[in-house]
């Protein structure tokens, strides 16, 4: 049987429900739909998976409901360019009682992965990853900030990542965890040189860590240069290094680094530890 697109007021009869409701479903990913022209329109499969209880009733065999696959959501809004949906998704994930970290780091990065894997085989342009990452960022612009934590500054941490690293969406995401903790983060974003790094780190008061940030292999010896600059020019200032290219703590001592920020939770409770101490 061909596929054949179906419109939300024809959805919104199927399933008995008034037109708003059918466009909130498509807008927060609840039920995957893409735009033709101006309208919104439905794949008659994906309304049959949908009231099978694929969709918003959908449970497990022991009567509990399923867990929302918020990332599959995520990632067909950003992949369609639609802002307004992906922002839909991002506060549909807080309604049902998420924090900043899920949001991030099992909804976001796993719908980001998808789409960075999606263009390397070829199936999608460059030009679709690169708009995904952008509207990203500035979701996380307009949510990260709600979950910056009030009152006494626990102090400052310096976050960037070294000279030919572009992938600044990490260390976006990072520095708003790292905030929502109480700290206030200086993010230097990617592609920052040696010598810059330890300024902006010479000129910051009450500093307390330094984290480089590393996504690829070929950004280790710029990671290695940063981090001899920042032990040179501030060697009380332990070094961080953590992302995707960076082994271990064996790994870490030869780029000359204090400590391997293998993920969140490990950095942020040495962190703490260096805060109490100072």
């Amino acid at each position: 049987m061909v596929d054949v697109d179906i419109s939300l007021h024809d959805v919104a009869e199927a399933l008995h429900v008034h037109y708003m409701t059918a466009y909130r479903y498509v807008r927060e990913g609840l039920l995957p739909g893409h735009k033709v022209g101006r309208s919104w329109c439905v794949r008659k499969s994906d309304l049959d998976q949908f009231q099978k209880g694929n969709g918003l009733s959908a449970v497990t065999e022991d009567g509990k409901r399923k867990q929302a696959p918020w990332g599959e959501r995520l990632e067909a809004r950003l992949i369609e360019g639609d802002e307004r949906g992906a922002l839909e998704v991002f506060e549909a994930v807080l309604r049902a009682g998420h924090d900043l970290e899920y949001l991030y780091l099992h909804v976001l990065s796993p719908a980001l992965i998808a789409i960075g894997y999606r263009w390397e085989q070829g199936e999608l342009e460059i030009f679709v990853e690169h708009r995904a990452s952008n509207i990203a960022m500035r979701l996380m612009s307009q949510v990260g900030s709600r979950f910056a934590r009030r009152g006494v500054s626990k102090g400052v941490i310096i976050m960037g990542a070294p000279a030919g690293e572009e992938h600044a969406l990490a260390i976006a995401m990072l520095a708003d965890l790292v905030r929502s903790q109480g700290w206030d983060v200086h993010d230097l974003g990617g592609n920052m040189p040696a010598g810059s790094f330890a300024q902006a780190v010479q000129q910051s008061n009450d500093v307390v860590a330094v984290c480089v940030g590393v996504t690829v292999e070929g950004s280790i010896p710029a990671a290695k240069e940063t981090v001899a600059a920042l032990k040179s020019s501030c060697p009380d200032v332990p070094v961080y290094v953590g992302g995707a290219a960076i082994r271990g703590d064996d790994h870490v001592r030869v780029l000359g680094a204090d400590h391997w920020a293998g993920n969140v939770s490990s950095l942020i409770d040495s962190l703490n530890q260096h805060a109490r101490r100072k």
